[in-house]
């Protein structure tokens, strides 16, 4: 299929040109100036007057739950919500899938499962736990499969099947990942915290939503981030912080980073966008781990965006049943913990971006390059001659309010229904292929491929 995108605004070299972006086979052939009128035998014309045109979107964190908890949401509606939310390509972490994905055979079951069932294109992260991390060869069969990482847990999952590593696990897993070569995803609390706070509050018959604030404090992640460094000083290991919350363990992780230390740090819209406040008053639908922070915090995060030492922005969507948020309502230990966000994750950062006055030039690679890059993700990222046609239009000037029926996860609720934002996603293009337009019925077409990293 040829295509052509006309007279948007495209963000081309870190900046903003008035090109159109011709598409044959799937890559960009040609981007031309907007006056150059040389639409040749474009079978489709795509008019992105008033519109910004952004590379595609990529996520590098959800969580699809496919195979074994469809029924939470499943690759064939997370991938069409993905889609809607400006998204080109996600990164599907190996829980909470049923089994997680901990060996090649569960891997490979995975992979044959998930064909023909993604709306955008996707790779996989595979599990290290304590059951797995000395088992080299299981480890090595799996980073030969294709994955983009490993993800490992510094505190306890949730997941019967993903334990979380010990203190001295951890180093053996940086000393894997670096032989191996992959980068290692560190979702960093520091567990003995966790579980002295939780059990003294359980003891005092805490139930209520600030006592689950009070088990997970700032302090516990800012230990655990800081002990990790300390064993990346020794091992030189690359390392994924994932959905770091604390703007004091971002500054140290960047200070790492610039002594010449393999690290990057992800941040959440949910901890740019909600507070604790939030938490306490809408309650189990917004329980996540690492918790919603006070407002003092929110604004030094979006500091650390603007100082440039956060590197990407991913959803962590995190679905689950209604009913498995519901049984908290009155004690808020039975919640489970995630939040519902892909498909409206980035529209809305960028929404709050752009009405905070951060430069969408700050903020774009952080959802986009920065993730290419990190990955691996070679052909994915930014608008280039040769690259995967992966494109999100995006309408900086409309105004829209989430609504019940907008929703197209699995189960029909998310924390941003009823809120309104500035900014809206159009169109998305996956490979030349049209996967969203909000001016015509969705139609899920499932042309996902998984990426190849060999």
């Amino acid at each position: 299929m040829q295509l052509v995108i006309k007279n948007g605004k495209v963000f081309i070299d870190q900046t903003f040109k008035n090109v159109d972006v011709f598409v044959k086979d799937g890559l960009i052939e040609k981007i031309l100036p907007s006056e150059q009128q040389e639409l040749g035998n474009c079978i489709k014309v795509v008019d992105a007057t008033g519109c910004y045109v952004f590379p595609g979107f990529i996520d590098s964190h959800v969580h699809f739950n496919d195979p074994g908890r469809e029924e939470w949401e499943g690759f064939e509606t997370g991938s069409e919500a993905a889609a809607a939310g400006g998204m080109t390509t996600i990164l599907d972490m190996p829980l909470n899938s049923s089994p997680s994905v901990v060996n090649t055979k569960i891997l490979d079951e995975k992979k044959k499962h998930l064909q023909t069932r993604s709306t955008i294109d996707f790779g996989l992260w595979a599990g290290i736990t304590a059951d797995n991390v000395r088992n080299k060869e299981e480890l090595k069969l799996m980073r030969d499969n294709g994955i983009v990482g490993f993800k490992a847990f510094l505190s306890e999952s949730g997941i019967s099947d993903f334990a979380c590593l010990s203190k001295e696990q951890l180093k053996e897993a940086m000393l894997i990942s670096k032989k191996l070569g992959t980068v290692l995803a560190l979702h960093a609390e520091e567990n003995e915290q966790i579980q002295m706070y939780t059990t003294a509050l359980i003891e005092n018959n805490r139930v209520d939503r600030q006592a689950f604030l009070e088990s997970r404090p700032l302090k516990a992640e800012f230990a655990a981030i800081k002990h990790a460094l300390s064993l990346i000083e020794q091992t030189k290991a690359s390392v994924h912080f994932v959905h770091v919350s604390s703007s004091e363990a971002i500054e140290l992780i960047f200070q790492y980073k610039e002594q010449g230390y393999d690290v990057t740090v992800e941040v959440c819209p949910h901890y740019l966008l909600f507070s604790d406040q939030d938490f306490l008053q809408k309650g189990p639908i917004l329980k996540c781990a690492p918790p919603l922070r006070d407002l003092e915090t929110i604004e030094k995060l979006w500091g650390c965006i603007e100082k440039g030492w956060v590197d990407t922005i991913g959803s962590d969507h995190s679905p689950c049943l209604y009913s498995m948020k519901e049984v908290g309502e009155e004690n808020i230990w039975k919640a489970w913990g995630g939040i519902q966000g892909v498909q409206f994750a980035f529209s809305f950062f960028l929404g709050k971006a752009i009405n905070r006055d951060v430069p969408l030039e700050v903020v774009l690679p952080l959802m986009t390059e920065n993730i290419g890059k990190r990955f691996g993700l070679k052909n994915k990222g930014s608008i280039k001659v040769g690259k995967d046609a992966d494109l999100t239009i995006f309408n900086p000037y409309e105004k829209y309010m989430v609504t019940k029926s907008d929703i197209l996860f699995r189960n029909k609720y998310s924390p941003y229904e009823n809120r309104e934002t500035t900014g809206k996603i159009v169109t998305t293009i996956v490979r030349g292929n049209i996967v969203y337009d909000q001016r015509k019925e969705h139609e899920g077409k499932k042309i996902g491929l998984e990426i190849n990293y060999i």
